[in-house]
């Protein structure tokens, strides 16, 4: 297979204090718990993507066996984050350099505007914009407000029927 892009640039070593900038900027639509790592590894590769399957949306962070990150990114989607990575890994030159990776876990049914938001607000609180080659994250622009609004679902709307 040939490389068809650059390998990605690599960022920052993962560390406690990285997951819980990503995870502060998941902020209320987090759930799950820690973010813990995942082995790509060929061996575990099939198993740990097919556990991510069932995560429907999230940020993920892939690191390099140096411990540096290598992509930020977001899933809010059918096949959930495990999708997602098989894209990335149809890449060589990702495939090659992504070695662990870690989940924070959102509510599925978060509007897709408040997830990009949170990916956003992750890269802007790891100052990785500019940083990463030419990775490009999407705006955290109105971040707090997309990240805490709540939608209304039917619970509000008969509520407000009944008036």
């Amino acid at each position: 297979m040939r490389d068809c892009c650059l390998e990605p640039v690599p960022g920052p070593p993962v560390t406690p204090w990285v997951l819980s900038r990503v995870w502060t900027a998941v902020g209320p639509l987090g759930c799950g718990g820690w973010p813990e790592p995942h082995s790509l590894a060929l061996q575990h590769r099939h198993s740990i993507l097919t556990l991510l399957d069932d995560v429907l949306a999230g940020l993920y962070l892939a690191v390099d066996a140096d411990g540096n990150l290598r992509w930020l990114g977001k899933a809010h989607r059918n096949g959930g984050v495990g999708a997602r990575i098989r894209e990335h890994l149809t890449h060589p030159e990702r495939a090659r350099v992504y070695t662990e990776l870690y989940v924070v876990g959102a509510n599925p049914f978060s509007p897709s505007g408040a997830l990009a938001a949170a990916e956003g607000k992750a890269a802007d609180l790891l100052a990785l914009r500019g940083q990463m080659g030419s990775r490009t994250w999407p705006s955290s622009d109105d971040w707090l407000r997309l990240v805490t609004s709540r939608g209304r679902g039917r619970a509000s709307h008969h509520h407000s029927a009944s008036r």
